[in-house]
């Protein structure tokens, strides 16, 4: 009886885990989307001509792509060290 308990326990801590990640996602994401809308609506409602906006937003495009290609490296780069680290423990 106790282990069945014990069981129950940890699946409840699991469940609160992932209930806790996934509500971190969605505010990390709400967040990002905010930060956009934000932006984009800046950009649109400037007082500057069609050709100067469409230059800033390809610049802010191509920033935020090295900015997304840097970040997935770092998390590459992290994955493949824990990963190793996992694997070097299990030898």
């Amino acid at each position: 009886m106790p282990n069945h308990k014990k069981q129950e326990q940890e699946q409840q801590e699991d469940r609160v885990m992932n209930d806790q990640t996934r509500c971190t996602w969605m505010s990390i994401t709400n967040l990002f989307a905010g930060f956009l809308a934000g932006i984009c609506t800046g950009v649109l409602f400037a007082a500057q001509s069609g050709s100067r906006t469409r230059r800033q937003l390809h610049s802010l495009a191509k920033d935020l792509q090295e900015e997304t290609n840097h970040i997935l490296s770092d998390a590459r780069t992290s994955i493949g060290k824990a990963i190793e680290q996992g694997r070097s423990f299990v030898r």
